[in-house]
């Protein structure tokens, strides 16, 4: 299976439009967690709690060899909503904050920056906007 940023270093090989959509389609299939990432960063409902990137060391495990990826950690997503009803009202954001950087520190370092940028809501991957994501995927985003 490919890492999304994988997918994101493809879709920035893609030559035309029409290709890029073509990459996210196929590996929507590949990938079921690129879909929650894309949902995550373009959804204007989806918000986040953090308002500046966090600080973290970042990985040198190599690639393949972090010790989690984000396939497992966009589970955990709903600690770091604004206002989700699914997290104990007394979960500060300091610790909303130390449970983000030990995900971040957890993961690959391109895995990790894929995260980190989805968390602010800005997946720095030239092309990929929302327009685009919901030509390629229709009923994902309103």
């Amino acid at each position: 299976m490919k890492n999304i940023y994988e997918i994101f270093e493809e879709f920035n090989n893609a030559e035309t439009r029409q290709d890029r959509i073509e990459v996210l389609r196929k590996n929507r299939l590949i990938n079921k967690r690129l879909v929650v990432v894309l949902q995550a960063a373009f959804h204007p409902d989806v918000k986040f709690v953090f308002k500046k990137p966090l600080q973290y060391k970042k990985s040198d495990a190599p690639p393949g060899l972090g010790y989690t990826s984000i396939e497992m950690e966009t589970r955990k997503l709903y600690l770091f909503l604004e206002n989700s009803n699914r997290v104990d009202p007394n979960l500060t954001q300091e610790r909303k904050e130390v449970l983000a950087i030990q995900i971040l520190e957890a993961l690959e370092a391109k895995e990790a920056e894929v995260f980190m940028n989805m968390l602010m809501k800005d997946l720095k991957v030239k092309g990929l906007t929302y327009k685009l994501v919901n030509e390629a995927f229709p009923n994902l985003l309103p």
